[in-house]
């Protein structure tokens, strides 16, 4: 299924990263890729965006933060005033101190995971439940995927009035120009374009049917354009295409009859620990570790 015609484009030489996607929504572009440190996986640079969203008194509600320059707080400041600074998972708050600084006045709103991960932050709410937030209930919209049974939640949140669905981690994108050789084969096995990750996948062994009902939530939003956090391209536009994207990139979770969902669950979580993990220990050795001490001693003695 291909959906190239109709992702719209990063535009380049965006000054401070700052996109507008729709009427009150803009992305910020980090300028730099992330790298998640092995044992967690291969060193993979990701891409990756913040999302900010203007309410009707002029507040802003800021998503999954990216590095705040000087020059961005200007920008951002001329938008409205920062009152509501997210995380939407426990991996997505590395600058939420830096923005907390910055607009003190501001309330930081945790995924359920993350307080005890950033016990230096001083949260105003935990978002544990699909109850709206009465801040920004009329205006923002939002479901958690995963239970305390799976190993990663994350919130997905709307925007109704452009339409825009915002997932984070739960769909990934690469380029696979940005690989190497290595790595292009691992990303591919890891299905992380335009798909799931397979690591989150398996990180939702047994409560897959909540993550199903969530999905449905979604659908039920029948969202008009969808924004991922790591992929080469700005968001995709269409409600029949971002359906057509979401099914796709959820395939996995296609329901089937109970018996065969248990049995497939026992056989996911043995493969887990008796295949899977060791084969990625066994390549992130190799790739991250072996490949470049070898690299580097040899090239004290040859051009390579």
């Amino acid at each position: 299924m291909n959906f190239n015609l109709n992702f719209r484009p990063i535009q380049r030489n965006i000054k401070n990263g700052l996109i507008e996607v729709a009427p009150n929504i803009w992305t910020i572009e980090a300028k730099e890729c992330i790298c998640y440190r092995p044992p967690m996986q291969p060193r993979y640079p990701y891409t990756y965006r913040a999302i900010v969203i203007r309410l009707k008194n002029n507040s802003l509600f800021v998503l999954s933060p990216t590095p705040l320059t000087p020059e961005l707080r200007t920008d951002i400041d001329r938008l409205g005033n920062v009152k509501f600074i997210v995380s939407p998972n426990h991996i997505h708050h590395l600058h939420m101190g830096d923005w907390s600084k910055a607009y003190p006045e501001a309330f930081l709103y945790a995924s359920p995971r993350l307080p005890p991960k950033r016990k230096d932050l001083n949260f105003h709410k935990t978002l544990k439940s699909n109850i709206l937030e009465p801040e920004w209930a009329d205006e923002i919209d939002w479901c958690i995927f995963g239970t305390s049974q799976g190993l990663l939640d994350e919130i997905v949140f709307f925007h109704p009035s452009s339409g825009t669905v915002i997932f984070t981690d739960l769909i990934m994108d690469f380029d696979p120009a940005n690989f190497n050789n290595l790595s292009k084969v691992t990303t591919r096995w890891n299905q992380m374009y335009k798909h799931t990750p397979l690591g989150i996948q398996l990180a939702h062994i047994f409560d897959r049917a909540a993550l199903r009902a969530a999905l449905n939530t979604v659908y039920h939003w029948q969202p008009e354009r969808i924004i991922i956090a790591h992929s080469p391209w700005l968001c995709l536009e269409g409600k029949e295409e971002v359906k057509k994207f979401l099914e796709k990139a959820f395939d996995w979770l296609n329901p089937v009859p109970i018996i065969i969902e248990t049995v497939m669950s026992l056989i996911r979580f043995i493969a887990v620990f008796l295949v899977i993990l060791p084969i990625h220990f066994l390549i992130v050795l190799f790739a991250d570790i072996i490949y470049p001490k070898v690299k580097k001693n040899l090239s004290k003695y040859f051009v390579i």
